[in-house]
Protein backbone atom coordinates (compact mmCIF):
# COMPACT_ATOMS: atom_id res chain seq x y z
CA UNK A 1 0.00 0.00 0.00
CA UNK A 2 2.56 2.19 1.07
CA UNK A 3 5.10 1.55 -1.86
CA UNK A 4 1.59 2.25 -4.70
CA UNK A 5 1.45 6.10 -2.41
CA UNK A 6 4.96 6.67 -3.04
CA UNK A 7 4.97 5.81 -6.50
CA UNK A 8 1.76 7.94 -7.04
CA UNK A 9 3.64 10.93 -5.32
CA UNK A 10 6.43 10.05 -7.65
CA UNK A 11 4.33 10.32 -10.68
CA UNK A 12 2.87 13.60 -9.51
CA UNK A 13 5.82 15.24 -8.41
CA UNK A 14 7.55 14.55 -11.67
CA UNK A 15 4.26 16.02 -13.42
CA UNK A 16 4.44 18.82 -11.22
CA UNK A 17 8.43 19.45 -12.07
CA UNK A 18 7.42 18.95 -15.80
CA UNK A 19 4.95 21.70 -15.69
CA UNK A 20 6.99 23.79 -13.44
CA UNK A 21 9.79 23.40 -15.86
CA UNK A 22 7.64 24.28 -18.77
CA UNK A 23 6.33 27.21 -17.46
CA UNK A 24 9.63 28.53 -16.38
CA UNK A 25 10.86 28.47 -19.94
CA UNK A 26 7.93 29.38 -21.67
CA UNK A 27 6.53 32.31 -19.46
CA UNK A 28 4.11 33.63 -18.00
CA UNK A 29 2.87 37.18 -19.17
CA UNK A 30 0.39 39.49 -16.28
CA UNK A 31 -1.83 41.00 -15.77
CA UNK A 32 -4.27 39.08 -17.40
CA UNK A 33 -2.14 35.76 -16.39
CA UNK A 34 -1.50 33.67 -19.03
CA UNK A 35 0.71 31.47 -21.11
CA UNK A 36 3.88 33.09 -23.75
CA UNK A 37 2.59 32.80 -27.15
CA UNK A 38 3.72 30.37 -29.56
CA UNK A 39 6.37 31.39 -31.86
CA UNK A 40 5.75 32.35 -35.24
CA UNK A 41 5.93 29.57 -38.07
CA UNK A 42 8.85 30.18 -40.22
CA UNK A 43 7.09 28.45 -43.25
CA UNK A 44 3.48 27.74 -44.66
CA UNK A 45 2.21 24.84 -47.09
CA UNK A 46 -0.79 25.85 -49.22
CA UNK A 47 -3.33 23.34 -50.71
CA UNK A 48 -1.73 23.21 -53.89
CA UNK A 49 1.57 22.02 -53.13
CA UNK A 50 3.55 25.39 -52.61
CA UNK A 51 5.51 25.74 -49.54
CA UNK A 52 6.50 29.22 -48.80
CA UNK A 53 9.65 29.90 -46.47
CA UNK A 54 9.30 33.45 -44.63
CA UNK A 55 11.67 35.66 -44.10
CA UNK A 56 11.45 39.14 -42.70
CA UNK A 57 7.87 38.31 -43.39
CA UNK A 58 4.79 37.09 -41.73
CA UNK A 59 2.07 35.89 -42.98
CA UNK A 60 -1.54 37.79 -42.79
CA UNK A 61 -4.16 35.01 -44.01
CA UNK A 62 -5.35 33.24 -46.64
CA UNK A 63 -8.72 33.78 -48.67
CA UNK A 64 -11.03 30.45 -48.23
CA UNK A 65 -9.54 28.47 -51.39
CA UNK A 66 -5.75 29.07 -50.59
CA UNK A 67 -5.25 30.64 -53.73
CA UNK A 68 -4.82 34.18 -52.94
CA UNK A 69 -2.05 34.81 -49.95
CA UNK A 70 -1.78 37.85 -47.59
CA UNK A 71 1.74 38.72 -46.04
CA UNK A 72 3.32 42.14 -44.19
CA UNK A 73 6.99 42.75 -43.81
CA UNK A 74 8.67 43.59 -40.71
CA UNK A 75 12.17 44.52 -42.46
CA UNK A 76 13.53 47.10 -45.41
CA UNK A 77 14.55 44.31 -46.73
CA UNK A 78 12.59 40.77 -46.66
CA UNK A 79 12.10 37.70 -49.07
CA UNK A 80 10.40 34.74 -49.62
CA UNK A 81 11.20 31.23 -51.13
CA UNK A 82 8.32 29.55 -52.56
CA UNK A 83 8.61 25.53 -53.55
CA UNK A 84 6.00 23.67 -55.93
CA UNK A 85 5.43 20.45 -56.28
CA UNK A 86 3.56 20.60 -59.62
CA UNK A 87 2.28 23.03 -62.00
CA UNK A 88 0.16 25.91 -60.78
CA UNK A 89 -0.50 29.46 -60.70
CA UNK A 90 -0.25 31.14 -57.38
CA UNK A 91 -1.28 35.02 -56.57
CA UNK A 92 -0.23 36.55 -53.49
CA UNK A 93 -0.14 40.52 -51.84
CA UNK A 94 2.90 41.56 -49.80
CA UNK A 95 2.04 45.01 -47.63
CA UNK A 96 4.74 47.03 -46.43
CA UNK A 97 7.63 46.82 -48.72
CA UNK A 98 9.82 49.64 -49.09
CA UNK A 99 9.49 52.70 -51.41
CA UNK A 100 11.86 51.72 -54.09
CA UNK A 101 12.42 48.53 -53.29
CA UNK A 102 13.03 46.11 -55.85
CA UNK A 103 12.28 42.57 -56.48
CA UNK A 104 14.91 40.16 -57.62
CA UNK A 105 14.34 36.97 -58.45
CA UNK A 106 16.15 33.85 -58.49
CA UNK A 107 14.73 30.33 -59.72
CA UNK A 108 14.88 27.88 -62.26
CA UNK A 109 13.15 28.59 -65.62
CA UNK A 110 9.95 26.87 -65.03
CA UNK A 111 8.94 29.64 -62.59
CA UNK A 112 7.74 33.20 -64.55
CA UNK A 113 6.94 35.91 -61.52
CA UNK A 114 5.48 38.85 -62.53
CA UNK A 115 4.47 42.54 -60.02
CA UNK A 116 2.53 44.93 -59.88
CA UNK A 117 3.03 47.82 -57.35
CA UNK A 118 0.48 49.80 -55.42
CA UNK A 119 2.20 52.11 -52.53
CA UNK A 120 3.50 49.86 -50.56
CA UNK A 121 1.50 47.11 -51.58
CA UNK A 122 3.35 44.58 -54.27
CA UNK A 123 0.84 42.30 -56.46
CA UNK A 124 2.45 39.09 -57.04
CA UNK A 125 1.59 36.19 -60.07
CA UNK A 126 4.13 33.20 -60.38
CA UNK A 127 3.84 30.58 -62.06
CA UNK A 128 4.75 27.52 -62.06
CA UNK A 129 4.92 24.94 -65.24
CA UNK A 130 6.83 22.12 -63.49
CA UNK A 131 8.37 20.96 -59.88
CA UNK A 132 10.68 24.06 -59.05
CA UNK A 133 11.22 27.00 -56.58
CA UNK A 134 11.70 30.54 -56.86
CA UNK A 135 13.27 32.82 -54.08
CA UNK A 136 11.68 36.33 -54.17
CA UNK A 137 13.81 39.04 -52.67
CA UNK A 138 13.24 42.86 -51.89
CA UNK A 139 16.50 45.21 -52.13
CA UNK A 140 17.21 48.87 -51.50
CA UNK A 141 18.61 50.17 -53.72
CA UNK A 142 20.61 52.81 -51.82
CA UNK A 143 23.09 50.78 -49.87
CA UNK A 144 24.62 53.76 -48.04
CA UNK A 145 21.68 54.20 -45.23
CA UNK A 146 19.23 57.01 -44.67
CA UNK A 147 16.56 58.02 -41.74
CA UNK A 148 13.77 56.85 -39.93
CA UNK A 149 11.21 58.26 -37.86
CA UNK A 150 9.95 57.50 -34.24
CA UNK A 151 6.97 58.09 -32.28
CA UNK A 152 4.58 56.05 -29.98
CA UNK A 153 1.24 56.08 -28.34
CA UNK A 154 -0.83 57.64 -30.86
CA UNK A 155 -4.01 55.15 -30.67
CA UNK A 156 -5.40 54.39 -34.01
CA UNK A 157 -7.59 57.80 -34.56
CA UNK A 158 -6.73 61.02 -36.47
CA UNK A 159 -3.81 61.66 -34.80
CA UNK A 160 -2.22 58.32 -35.89
CA UNK A 161 -3.53 59.80 -39.47
CA UNK A 162 -1.81 63.24 -39.33
CA UNK A 163 1.79 61.47 -37.67
CA UNK A 164 1.60 58.74 -40.46
CA UNK A 165 1.24 61.90 -43.11
CA UNK A 166 3.51 63.93 -40.75
CA UNK A 167 6.09 61.11 -41.82
CA UNK A 168 5.37 61.05 -45.39
CA UNK A 169 6.67 64.48 -45.78
CA UNK A 170 9.85 63.52 -44.30
CA UNK A 171 12.62 61.90 -45.97
CA UNK A 172 12.84 58.81 -43.78
CA UNK A 173 12.96 55.48 -45.33
CA UNK A 174 10.44 53.81 -42.27
CA UNK A 175 8.92 54.54 -39.13
CA UNK A 176 9.35 52.74 -35.82
CA UNK A 177 5.93 53.25 -34.03
CA UNK A 178 6.62 52.05 -29.92
CA UNK A 179 3.21 50.51 -29.74
CA UNK A 180 -0.50 51.94 -28.33
CA UNK A 181 -2.53 52.96 -31.04
CA UNK A 182 -5.51 50.51 -29.36
CA UNK A 183 -6.84 53.18 -26.29
CA UNK A 184 -11.09 52.48 -27.36
CA UNK A 185 -13.41 50.19 -29.19
CA UNK A 186 -12.33 50.07 -32.60
CA UNK A 187 -8.93 51.69 -32.73
CA UNK A 188 -7.34 48.62 -32.86
CA UNK A 189 -9.05 47.68 -36.55
CA UNK A 190 -8.81 51.44 -37.79
CA UNK A 191 -4.78 51.49 -37.07
CA UNK A 192 -4.34 48.03 -38.61
CA UNK A 193 -5.98 49.78 -41.92
CA UNK A 194 -4.14 52.92 -41.48
CA UNK A 195 -0.61 50.84 -40.93
CA UNK A 196 -1.88 48.92 -44.01
CA UNK A 197 -2.06 51.93 -46.16
CA UNK A 198 0.94 54.21 -44.71
CA UNK A 199 3.34 55.78 -47.29
CA UNK A 200 6.20 54.64 -44.86
CA UNK A 201 6.66 51.34 -44.13
CA UNK A 202 6.02 50.94 -40.27
CA UNK A 203 7.23 48.21 -37.92
CA UNK A 204 5.72 47.99 -34.85
CA UNK A 205 6.55 47.35 -31.22
CA UNK A 206 3.85 45.94 -29.33
CA UNK A 207 2.13 48.47 -26.64
CA UNK A 208 0.29 47.61 -23.31
CA UNK A 209 -3.40 49.05 -24.34
CA UNK A 210 -2.50 46.44 -27.64
CA UNK A 211 -1.60 43.39 -25.73
CA UNK A 212 -4.25 44.02 -22.96
CA UNK A 213 -7.63 45.87 -23.05
CA UNK A 214 -10.02 44.85 -21.35
CA UNK A 215 -9.32 41.49 -22.52
CA UNK A 216 -6.01 39.90 -24.34
CA UNK A 217 -6.16 41.52 -27.82
CA UNK A 218 -3.26 40.93 -28.80
CA UNK A 219 -3.92 38.08 -31.09
CA UNK A 220 -5.04 40.77 -33.57
CA UNK A 221 -1.30 42.33 -33.19
CA UNK A 222 0.27 38.68 -34.40
CA UNK A 223 -1.89 38.30 -36.90
CA UNK A 224 -2.24 41.28 -38.71
CA UNK A 225 0.84 43.48 -37.94
CA UNK A 226 4.27 41.63 -36.78
CA UNK A 227 6.01 39.47 -33.91
CA UNK A 228 6.44 41.32 -30.81
CA UNK A 229 10.34 40.23 -30.88
CA UNK A 230 12.22 40.24 -33.97
CA UNK A 231 15.60 41.64 -35.21
CA UNK A 232 16.56 42.92 -38.84
CA UNK A 233 19.52 45.18 -40.33
CA UNK A 234 19.76 48.41 -42.32
CA UNK A 235 22.26 49.76 -43.99
CA UNK A 236 24.68 48.05 -41.39
CA UNK A 237 23.09 48.90 -38.28
CA UNK A 238 21.24 45.74 -36.20
CA UNK A 239 17.73 47.19 -35.33
CA UNK A 240 15.93 45.09 -32.19
CA UNK A 241 11.78 45.38 -31.68
CA UNK A 242 11.36 44.18 -27.85
CA UNK A 243 8.37 43.67 -26.21
CA UNK A 244 7.84 44.83 -22.81
CA UNK A 245 4.23 45.34 -23.55
CA UNK A 246 3.11 43.97 -20.04
CA UNK A 247 5.03 41.73 -17.64
CA UNK A 248 7.46 38.77 -17.53
CA UNK A 249 8.06 36.01 -15.23
CA UNK A 250 10.33 35.01 -15.47
CA UNK A 251 11.99 37.73 -17.12
CA UNK A 252 14.47 35.70 -19.17
CA UNK A 253 11.84 33.41 -20.29
CA UNK A 254 9.65 33.31 -23.97
CA UNK A 255 10.50 34.86 -27.32
CA UNK A 256 11.84 37.57 -26.11
CA UNK A 257 14.48 35.40 -23.98
CA UNK A 258 14.81 33.05 -27.43
CA UNK A 259 15.61 36.39 -29.13
CA UNK A 260 18.65 37.30 -26.54
CA UNK A 261 20.01 34.05 -26.79
CA UNK A 262 19.91 34.62 -30.66
CA UNK A 263 21.32 38.12 -30.29
CA UNK A 264 24.18 36.64 -28.10
CA UNK A 265 25.30 34.13 -30.79
CA UNK A 266 25.17 36.28 -33.59
CA UNK A 267 29.01 36.97 -34.83
CA UNK A 268 27.71 40.06 -37.68
CA UNK A 269 30.15 42.85 -37.16
CA UNK A 270 27.60 46.02 -36.92
CA UNK A 271 28.71 49.81 -36.94
CA UNK A 272 25.53 50.33 -34.34
CA UNK A 273 22.29 48.92 -32.75
CA UNK A 274 19.11 49.98 -32.12
CA UNK A 275 16.57 48.72 -29.69
CA UNK A 276 13.22 49.87 -29.23
CA UNK A 277 10.39 49.16 -27.02
CA UNK A 278 7.17 49.98 -25.78
CA UNK A 279 7.36 50.71 -21.85
CA UNK A 280 10.84 52.46 -20.55
CA UNK A 281 13.39 51.90 -17.78
CA UNK A 282 12.67 55.03 -15.96
CA UNK A 283 10.04 57.51 -16.16
CA UNK A 284 11.13 60.96 -17.29
CA UNK A 285 8.56 62.72 -15.56
CA UNK A 286 8.78 64.10 -11.15
CA UNK A 287 7.09 61.77 -8.97
CA UNK A 288 6.07 59.00 -11.60
CA UNK A 289 6.57 55.25 -12.41
CA UNK A 290 5.24 54.67 -15.58
CA UNK A 291 8.03 51.70 -16.10
CA UNK A 292 8.30 47.90 -17.04
CA UNK A 293 7.20 46.01 -14.32
CA UNK A 294 8.24 42.85 -13.53
CA UNK A 295 9.79 41.46 -11.02
CA UNK A 296 13.33 41.74 -11.80
CA UNK A 297 12.57 42.65 -14.81
CA UNK A 298 14.28 46.31 -15.53
CA UNK A 299 17.81 44.37 -14.03
CA UNK A 300 17.56 41.63 -16.04
CA UNK A 301 16.90 43.57 -19.39
CA UNK A 302 19.38 46.62 -18.84
CA UNK A 303 22.55 43.31 -17.99
CA UNK A 304 21.44 41.88 -21.40
CA UNK A 305 21.48 45.24 -22.88
CA UNK A 306 24.82 46.21 -21.73
CA UNK A 307 26.25 42.83 -22.70
CA UNK A 308 25.37 43.86 -26.30
CA UNK A 309 26.84 47.00 -25.79
CA UNK A 310 23.50 48.36 -26.73
CA UNK A 311 24.20 52.30 -26.22
CA UNK A 312 20.39 53.77 -26.72
CA UNK A 313 17.08 52.57 -26.18
CA UNK A 314 13.64 53.95 -27.97
CA UNK A 315 10.70 53.88 -26.06
CA UNK A 316 7.38 55.16 -25.35
CA UNK A 317 4.74 54.74 -22.91
CA UNK A 318 4.65 57.88 -21.18
CA UNK A 319 3.32 60.49 -23.35
CA UNK A 320 5.99 62.78 -23.33
CA UNK A 321 9.57 63.70 -25.05
CA UNK A 322 12.28 63.43 -22.98
CA UNK A 323 16.01 62.07 -22.59
CA UNK A 324 18.02 60.06 -19.66
CA UNK A 325 20.67 57.71 -18.58
CA UNK A 326 19.89 54.81 -16.71
CA UNK A 327 22.26 52.97 -15.53
CA UNK A 328 25.15 53.10 -18.82
CA UNK A 329 22.01 53.71 -21.55
CA UNK A 330 20.60 56.77 -22.95
CA UNK A 331 17.03 56.30 -22.98
CA UNK A 332 15.36 58.17 -25.04
CA UNK A 333 11.03 58.83 -24.80
CA UNK A 334 9.06 59.31 -27.72
CA UNK A 335 5.69 59.26 -26.62
CA UNK A 336 4.14 62.20 -27.66
CA UNK A 337 1.85 60.32 -30.29
CA UNK A 338 -1.66 62.01 -28.90
CA UNK A 339 0.19 65.37 -28.95
CA UNK A 340 -1.43 66.07 -25.72
CA UNK A 341 1.89 67.82 -24.78
CA UNK A 342 0.25 70.49 -26.87
CA UNK A 343 -2.84 70.84 -24.51
CA UNK A 344 -1.13 71.52 -21.44
CA UNK A 345 1.21 74.08 -22.96
CA UNK A 346 -1.80 75.71 -25.27
CA UNK A 347 0.79 75.33 -28.06
CA UNK A 348 2.25 73.02 -30.64
CA UNK A 349 5.22 71.20 -28.67
CA UNK A 350 4.92 67.64 -29.22
CA UNK A 351 7.73 65.62 -30.83
CA UNK A 352 8.69 63.07 -32.77
CA UNK A 353 12.23 61.48 -33.22
CA UNK A 354 14.75 61.23 -36.69
CA UNK A 355 17.61 58.67 -36.47
CA UNK A 356 20.09 58.86 -39.15
CA UNK A 357 22.19 55.74 -40.05
CA UNK A 358 24.93 56.12 -42.40
CA UNK A 359 27.10 53.06 -43.09
CA UNK A 360 30.51 52.85 -40.99
CA UNK A 361 28.77 55.03 -38.71
CA UNK A 362 27.03 55.60 -35.42
CA UNK A 363 23.17 57.00 -35.47
CA UNK A 364 22.16 60.36 -35.00
CA UNK A 365 19.00 61.71 -33.49
CA UNK A 366 17.34 64.76 -33.57
CA UNK A 367 14.02 65.62 -32.29
CA UNK A 368 11.30 67.02 -35.18
CA UNK A 369 8.20 68.84 -33.87
CA UNK A 370 5.14 66.69 -35.01
CA UNK A 371 3.46 69.80 -36.13
CA UNK A 372 -0.35 68.28 -35.62
CA UNK A 373 -3.60 70.40 -36.32
CA UNK A 374 -5.32 71.32 -33.42
CA UNK A 375 -8.37 69.44 -35.35
CA UNK A 376 -6.49 66.22 -35.16
CA UNK A 377 -6.30 66.26 -30.89
CA UNK A 378 -9.49 63.80 -30.95
CA UNK A 379 -8.26 61.08 -28.85
CA UNK A 380 -11.20 60.13 -26.13
CA UNK A 381 -8.05 60.11 -23.95
CA UNK A 382 -7.25 63.42 -23.76
CA UNK A 383 -10.64 64.74 -21.60
CA UNK A 384 -9.67 61.62 -19.20
CA UNK A 385 -6.48 62.22 -18.74
CA UNK A 386 -7.44 66.20 -18.26
CA UNK A 387 -9.99 65.06 -15.94
CA UNK A 388 -7.67 62.82 -13.98
CA UNK A 389 -4.31 64.93 -14.01
CA UNK A 390 -4.98 68.20 -14.70
CA UNK A 391 -7.43 71.58 -13.97
CA UNK A 392 -10.84 72.10 -15.10
CA UNK A 393 -9.16 75.07 -16.87
CA UNK A 394 -7.43 73.08 -19.13
CA UNK A 395 -10.29 70.84 -20.16
CA UNK A 396 -12.78 74.07 -20.64
CA UNK A 397 -10.05 75.36 -22.56
CA UNK A 398 -9.45 72.03 -24.87
CA UNK A 399 -13.44 72.22 -25.10
CA UNK A 400 -13.53 75.25 -26.93
CA UNK A 401 -10.66 74.65 -29.23
CA UNK A 402 -11.84 71.53 -30.16
CA UNK A 403 -15.45 73.46 -31.16
CA UNK A 404 -14.08 76.58 -32.47
CA UNK A 405 -10.54 74.56 -34.27
CA UNK A 406 -8.38 77.72 -33.38
CA UNK A 407 -6.08 78.46 -30.19
CA UNK A 408 -7.54 80.73 -27.54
Amino acid sequence: MSRKFTRRNFVMASAIAGIGGYTYHRGLRYPRLNFEHLAYANSVKLSQNVIVEMIDVILIRPNDHNTYVSFRSIAPEPSLLLKSQLENTLSLKVQNIANGAILNTVGSNTVEVHESINGLERDIEITFTGESEVHLQWQLPEKNGGRFAVIGDTGGGSELNWLLKRVAELDVQFLLHLGDFNYSEGEYDRAIEQFKSSQKPCYVSIGNHDFNDSGLVYQKFIDQIGPMNHTFTFAGTRFVNLDSAVDFFPASAGRRGDLFDKLNTDENPYFDQVYFTHRPFQDPRDGRDHVIGGIGEIDWLNQKLQSLKCENLLTGHVHKSAELDYKGIHQWTIGEGLGFEDIIHQRQTSQLLIGTVEVGRKVSYQWMPIEMPWSYHTSPAHEIKLKLEHSTKKLEWYKQVMQSNTVI
